[in-house]
């Protein structure tokens, strides 16, 4: 009987032997149990891949990799949000990208001889991986309408719309990083267990094949500043009329302006902000009043932040961006949106400055200060008049606007891969009182762009072992204010002479400095 069995071939032998699947046990260094282990830019991912079997079982190859891929599937129905549908193709489509894959080397010499796993045995191979701060090249090579779409697409994006993440080992509580159920982006350790097929020996088929989920959040450097002007959903600056009430004539025209705050510094394994207060909005305000109105009464401030997640079918030809109120309507293209609610804060007490046009144009000897970004200044008007400002009296104020964000939520670094993208804006809402305007408070709302970064891990140590260490004197000093004003003609700087000299150099010896214009 056995002689039989052994006649008809190993594909036979497999029958028999299938039904004891290899068992395969991925263990990670640091596995805390219940949690996936996170990972950033540079972290080794170090492991052991355990194997053991109840029969003797043939095999050809054991594979271990490190593979990230991306889905974005078309949303089922009932979802908010806009779905992926290709015009040749109705229905639910979906894209796959496997965009990293990192191959753990075996030595012949750590398989056994012959390749037979028996039972009794447990056979372990260890790996280990460094997380890449870049993708290949070839990973990116689809049709492109900006050339910096390439240098973006081959970044590492990061662990987005997991449902196996949780908050802590204890918690049922997922984590929420905003990405909607059909949009995915994991990373996994895959152990697979190989063998050649007996009528063809350059296919390989799995005997075992088992994945193991890790979380990376790579290194986010800061981009330069978004050109507002060139998108119009968003709104930097916002000119409205203040009435004196309902069926009133006009009292003014109030204009509110901000920049692009900087970026939210995100630690890099745990998303979690790096100080209380993430950021600042500043806030400038101007009211140019048509007779000798004086400026409105302010209310209150709110804020939130917009997580808007891009998907698409097909790669993205260019950086993806809502252009207006109405979603992407491109074909295979969408967008998903979820904004959380900041701060509402009272900004009543913030004073107006009265300043005129005689005194503001006039031009004298002014020393120019170096000044603390936070602190607002009253008298900068960085607004700018109104359109229908003609008279010489205007007033203007400034607000700082700390940006929080709230732990309920997981915020990951601004990204963009070939399928998916994703983006933050700040939406600020500033209220106001005139007289006579009891039913209704007027607001005035502005849309910045905000960028959330991650720092690498080991920065500190890093300038340390570089011998980059900045003594507390010497930031005293690069931040202490400083006033330049025109030189004094016919002035005396005495300046200390090296060893071995003693000349006393005046400015009068020096020549005519003049200042280019």
């Amino acid at each position: 009987m056995a002689t039989s069995i052994v006649s008809r071939g190993s594909d036979t032998l497999d029958v028999w032997t299938r039904r004891s699947t290899p068992k395969i046990e991925i263990t990670l260094d640091g596995q805390k149990p219940g949690l996936v282990n996170s990972y950033t830019t540079g972290d080794q991912i170090e492991g052991v891949a355990k194997i053991t079997v109840d029969t003797e079982i043939r095999f050809d190859e054991i594979e271990i990799n490190l593979q990230g891929n991306t889905k974005a599937n078309s949303p089922t129905q009932g979802t908010s949000i806009t779905s992926v549908e290709r015009a040749a193709c109705p229905g639910r489509t979906g894209s796959q990208q496997m965009f990293l894959k990192l191959r753990q080397p075996i030595e012949e010499t750590e398989y056994p001889t012959p390749r037979i796993l028996e039972p009794g045995h447990e056979y372990t191979f260890p790996f280990t991986f460094v997380v890449p701060d870049r993708l290949l090249p070839q990973v990116c090579t689809h049709t492109r309408v900006n050339h910096q779409i390439h240098t973006s697409h081959t970044l590492l994006p990061p662990t987005l719309g997991d449902p196996m993440l949780r908050t802590n080992a204890n918690s049922r509580t997922l984590l929420d990083d905003m990405a909607p159920d059909m949009s995915q982006i994991s990373y996994l350790i895959r152990v697979a267990i190989l063998k050649r097929s007996s009528t063809n020996h350059a296919s390989l088929k799995a005997l075992a094949n088992v994945g193991k989920k890790v979380r990376i959040i790579p290194t986010v450097s800061e981009e330069p500043p978004i050109n507002t002007s060139d998108y119009t959903y968003y709104c930097p600056r916002k000119e409205k009329t203040v009435k004196r009430g309902l069926l009133r004539g006009k009292q003014g025209h109030l204009v509110v302006s901000a920049s692009q705050p900087q970026p939210i510094r995100l630690h890099a394994t745990t998303c979690e902000p790096q100080d209380t207060v993430s950021t600042v909005a500043k806030v400038s305000l101007r009211f140019d009043p048509v007779a000798n109105e004086q400026p409105p009464r302010l209310g209150s401030m709110s804020s939130k932040i917009k997580a808007s997640t891009f998907y698409s079918s097909d790669p993205w030809e260019d950086f993806p961006c809502q252009s207006s109120s109405v979603p992407l309507s491109q074909v295979g293209q969408g967008i998903f949106h979820d904004s959380v609610n900041l701060s509402n804060m009272c900004v009543a007490s913030a004073q107006w400055e009265k300043h005129t046009c005689a005194s503001a144009s006039g031009i004298g000897s002014i020393g120019i200060e170096r000044r603390d970004s936070l602190v607002s200044s009253c008298s900068d008007d960085s607004t700018g008049p109104s359109a229908s400002f003609t008279g010489d009296t205007y007033y203007t104020a400034s607000l700082v606007i700390p940006v929080t964000l709230p732990t309920s939520k997981t915020f990951v670094p601004t990204f963009h891969s070939c399928l998916m993208s994703r983006s933050y804006s700040l939406d600020l809402s500033l209220s106001y009182h005139t007289p006579g305007t009891n039913i209704l408070t007027p607001t005035i709302k502005l849309r910045l762009p905000v960028q959330i970064i991650t720092e690498p891990k080991y920065a500190d140590s890093m300038k340390s072992s570089l011998g980059l260490v900045v003594t507390q004197e010497e930031l005293d000093e690069f931040f202490q204010p400083r006033s330049i004003s025109p030189a004094v003609a016919n002035a005396t700087i005495d300046i200390a002479a090296p060893p071995g000299y003693s000349e006393t150099i005046s400015q009068s010896n020096m020549g005519s400095v003049r200042a280019a214009r």
